[in-house]
């Protein structure tokens, strides 16, 4: 997810299912984000509810590697500066 695309949004709630560690252990790597991203978002006004159907979740990710769906970057260990991507 975008963290600043979500402020921009205009959206007041957020919610979201699988975890990052969920995400990573089926292959999926979003790259760094804030370690405190959702009280950011809570204090621009933005409601996180966090693991709402997380097994459901985790299983719709699963369920799109085993029927051969691209993990893009996977396992790449790219280097990220303040703009990004500093390795492309």
């Amino acid at each position: 997810m975008c963290f600043v695309a979500i402020t921009w949004s205009g959206v007041r709630r957020l919610v979201c299912g699988a975890r990052d560690e969920d995400a990573r252990k089926i292959g999926f790597d979003e790259g760094p984000k804030l370690a405190d991203w959702a009280p950011a978002l809570n204090d621009r006004g933005i409601t996180v509810l966090r693991g709402v159907l997380r097994d459901e979740a985790v299983g719709v990710l699963r369920d799109y590697v085993e029927a051969g769906g691209i993990i893009y970057n996977a396992g790449h260990q790219g280097t990220y500066g303040v703009l990004g991507r500093t390795d492309q």
